[in-house]
């Protein structure tokens, strides 16, 4: 990290000319800062969710970035705070010490030679000391079982709005983490900062990486827990996986029960496969409109397919996306569609409060 020798430089107030000057920063070169890869506009986003697909997009003419896969937004200051986990004024601290921004005392001339001279990406995380993010069934198991059922009325309502009975929910093992600070706290004296973290709970903060109250649905592989998808209901960020796992099909193991040639549904998203389930269908899920992976096509070719998508512009990618990969294996695949805007859940929903 470049610092400069005036006091100036580390401010612990901020002139209005000082923030102006630091949301002027060119996007690109703060992300580059942040060890973010830009290929054009997009990256692969510093939560670590989108391995299929870069969803993090940095606009020139806004001079923002947003990422379209969690849902994170905001300007310079924003992603520093997210990726560093810093206070508002630390963050500002760190954009005038890399950029050279001495608050209102630096003549702009001087400002954009600082930003043009090559800026080399700081690691957030230093690779050479931390492995790999993996899968952790035995921690995301203990997590589930440590949390309770959905009891709360902003947990039920949206079951309930999905088509999901409490029996359902139960079946399906989803629970509700009221207080992620403290079930922080409990998995990381059991666990471990560093455990917690390389599972893909966690980023570079001593927290879980979202916040408020949120619906846990686990990926069961026979008894054990190989994935978690977090519907966050008290967040901007509506999903969330662990970072930096690949994402898995939910409910594969519904393969094993169905004999072939059975009808078997592939939705675009977990509370529509598991609706699916309640209203007798067989189901399995796919997380989002191009997750799908072509490993799956051979064990999914001995059933009779149905594609479900969502009723928006994804689900037309979703419905390319799989039409494409079995094709490859002239193997046909048939679409139910819901009402523009809706997803089976909604409809099966629907149908239940009729």
């Amino acid at each position: 990290m470049r610092r400069t020798s005036t006091k100036a430089a580390m401010p612990t107030q901020l002139s209005d000319q000082t923030l102006a000057r630091l949301r002027e920063l060119p996007m690109a070169e703060v992300a580059a800062a942040m060890g973010i890869i830009l290929r054009g506009s997009k990256a692969m986003c510093f939560n670590g969710h989108d391995t299929a697909s870069p969803s993090f997009t940095v606009s020139k003419t806004r001079n923002t970035w947003k990422c379209f896969g969690c849902g994170e937004h905001g300007d310079a200051i924003a992603l520093v705070r997210k990726i560093h986990g810093l206070g508002f004024i630390d963050a500002c601290n760190w954009l005038c010490s890399h950029f050279g921004v001495a608050g209102s005392d630096v003549p702009p001339s001087r400002l954009a030679r600082s930003i043009a001279r090559p800026t080399k990406p700081q690691s957030v995380v230093p690779s050479t000391s931390v492995p790999s993010n993996r899968p952790d069934p035995e921690l995301y198991g203990w997590l589930t079982a440590h949390c309770g059922p959905v009891k709360a009325s902003l947990g039920i309502n949206y079951l309930q709005a999905h088509g999901i009975s409490p029996e359902l929910a139960l079946k399906f093992g989803i629970v509700e983490l009221v207080n992620p600070t403290k079930a922080y706290l409990k998995l990381e004296k059991h666990w471990g900062a560093e455990r917690i973290r390389a599972a893909g709970l966690s980023g570079s903060r001593r927290a879980l990486s979202w916040y408020g109250y949120a619906l846990l649905f686990p990926f069961k592989s026979g008894a054990a827990t190989e994935y978690l998808q977090v519907r966050c209901l008290e967040s901007s960020m509506k999903f969330f996986g662990p970072s930096g796992i690949p994402k898995p099909m939910f409910n594969r193991e519904r393969l094993r029960q169905l004999r072939k040639g059975g009808l078997l549904h592939i939705c675009e998203g977990v509370p529509d496969a598991v609706a699916m389930e309640g209203a007798g269908f067989a189901a399995v899920a796919v997380l989002g409109a191009t997750s799908f992976r072509s490993e799956w096509v051979e064990e999914l070719l001995p059933f009779d397919l149905v594609g479900v998508p969502d009723g928006d512009t994804a689900g037309e990618k979703f419905m390319k996306c799989l039409a494409n990969e079995f094709r490859a294996r002239s193997k046909s695949v048939r679409f139910a569609i819901p009402p523009e805007g809706m997803d089976a859940s909604d409809v099966i929903a629907r149908g239940k409060n009729a």
